[in-house]
């Protein structure tokens, strides 16, 4: 080789690996270098040999076939990853995932390795393709069957990463335990627990396992705790307890706001579901101690007490814990009674009589209480709640009017209580509500021993009835003053009242 030839083949050879070192430049300014620099400089190097020694005609020579086989496999592997660089991982918009997971880009890129290196043993080494597919295959096999488990983790891999039943970062429960996604490899996933430590799950394993992904925590999720509660409870005031416990908890998110459900009818106790939602689904051990904590004091405040099962023995004064009860609310009922109008005159004695004989009872939600031309003979006092008085428009010429909304102490249906006759109004429950029924059959024996109360009673329903007829009227444009009217109303309904119960008349 001449001197010439000698300095033309190592000219070319720079020239080539100057060129691959440029775009090597040129990348790191675009902001997309190589991840594997020393292969990168090792195809520069690979490449300048190759193109020295071809010009230097010794493109038959082993050295040449050596070097030339290098560049040819780097060379595929250097284009592929300036493609999943430049294309598949979309530098153009950063926020956008890959068009391709990253164990669905190794797979790819090993399997591109694969069929450069077929290229270079059949046009470089000049090897025959059929003998390389046949040695290919019998070493397949023969590896197929040592690195089964192996290959069956990078297959699951790949199906987690093509389905995308999990993200990085998002949180999976994992035999009842949450932990967070790092990482997938070929054989494994990463995870984390929350005190910190981190284990590496075999891919198959999770392929087949159920998985419950909480995500990120970027949207909330929503978790759920029972609690059982007594069968006394009013269902809408234990919910109303439960969502305001909720609602201060620790960790809870603000929306979608809490919600409480009645779930079952236990032996002991009647099961509620109390859904609250929370952003913090890597601290859910914490979450749910600071939710049934708050549901414990809240449930304190408002008087309320997890029963306990009935197979348990709790000594304890059963009769007294019921008579105390009683009490109470007999209390309750009587200082009720006693701001009634139709009661007012009434001394104590004849209030407790009353307060003995009624009912405490309860409605939730849009509950008719009673209904516009049902017969009645009832009286209802509202203890706690509020309802909504309503009446039939073809008795005043208009559609359905709402004639009030009745808060604690108010009452209705006497009408029906003192003549039996149906009722007049419709009355439904504004929320969940709890009021004291009185029948006749409690009124009955005070007005037969004083029979001067049914006058009392008759002059405050007639009152309340010319309210409501002035009420009418304002609703149709009329305003109407009372007159003589209303004293004959009062007297046709005292004899009424006294036709109903049976009332002779009182003695002068």
């Amino acid at each position: 080789m001449s001197f010439l030839d000698l300095v033309l083949a190592i000219g070319s050879g720079l020239a080539a690996a100057l060129a691959v070192e440029l775009l090597y430049v040129l990348l790191r300014r675009v902001g997309r270098p190589p991840r594997v620099r020393l292969l990168y400089h090792l195809w520069a190097a690979s490449v300048a040999l190759t193109v020295g020694l071809a010009v230097a005609g010794r493109s038959e020579d082993l050295a040449w076939r050596v070097t030339a086989s290098v560049a040819g496999v780097l060379t595929a592997f250097v284009l592929f990853s300036l493609f999943d660089s430049l294309v598949v991982q979309r530098p153009w918009d950063p926020a956008r995932r890959p068009m391709m997971p990253k164990l669905a880009r190794d797979v790819l890129r090993v399997a591109v390795l694969a069929a450069a290196a077929l290229v270079v043993a059949k046009v470089v080494l000049g090897y025959s393709l059929e003998a390389v597919l046949v040695s290919s295959t019998v070493i397949s096999a023969v590896v197929g069957l040592a690195l089964q488990d192996v290959l069956k983790n990078v297959f699951a891999g790949m199906a987690l990463e093509i389905e995308r039943p999990f993200q990085r970062g998002d949180w999976i429960l994992l035999d009842g335990q949450p932990v967070q996604v790092i990482d997938t490899s070929w054989r494994s996933t990463r995870l984390r627990s929350n005190e910190g430590v981190e284990f590496y799950e075999p891919n198959a394993t999770l392929a087949t396992a159920r998985l419950v992904c909480y995500g990120s925590g970027t949207p909330p999720v929503g978790l759920s705790f029972q609690v059982g509660l007594p069968y006394d409870a009013p269902p809408a005031r234990v919910k109303a307890a439960l969502v305001a416990a909720a609602r201060a908890a620790p960790l809870a998110a603000e929306t979608p706001p809490p919600e409480a459900f009645l779930d079952s009818y236990g032996d002991s106790a009647i099961g509620y579901r109390l859904r609250v939602w929370t952003h913090s689904v890597g601290q859910v051990t914490a979450f749910r101690d600071g939710v049934y904590s708050r549901v414990w004091y809240e449930l304190q405040r408002q008087g309320l007490s997890v029963p306990f099962p009935i197979r348990t023995v709790h000594v304890h004064s059963a009769r007294r814990e019921r008579q105390e009860r009683e009490r109470t609310g007999l209390e309750r009922t009587r200082r009720l009674l006693a701001q009634v109008d139709l009661f007012r005159e009434l001394d104590e004695r004849s209030v407790e009589r009353l307060a003995r004989a009624s009912t405490l009872r309860y409605y939730d939600q849009r509950e008719v209480l009673v209904r516009e031309g049902e017969t009645g003979d009832s009286l209802f006092v509202i203890e706690r709640g509020r309802v909504l008085v309503s009446k039939s428009g073809t008795l005043i010429g208009t559609g359905t009017v709402q004639l009030a909304t009745l808060g604690p102490g108010s009452f209705f249906g006497e009408m029906s209580l003192l003549t039996g006759e149906p009722r007049s109004a419709t009355v439904v429950a504004d929320g969940s509500c709890e009021v004291v029924e009185l029948s006749k059959e409690a009124l009955a024996p005070l007005l037969e021993e004083d029979p001067r109360m049914a006058e009392v009673v008759s002059a405050a329903v007639a009152a309340r009835q010319a309210s409501t007829a002035a009420t009418f009227e304002v609703r149709r444009g009329r305003a109407q003053a009372p007159g003589p009217e209303e004293s004959q109303a009062q007297a046709s309904l005292l004899a009424r009242i006294r036709t109903f119960f049976k009332l002779g008349a009182p003695m002068a």
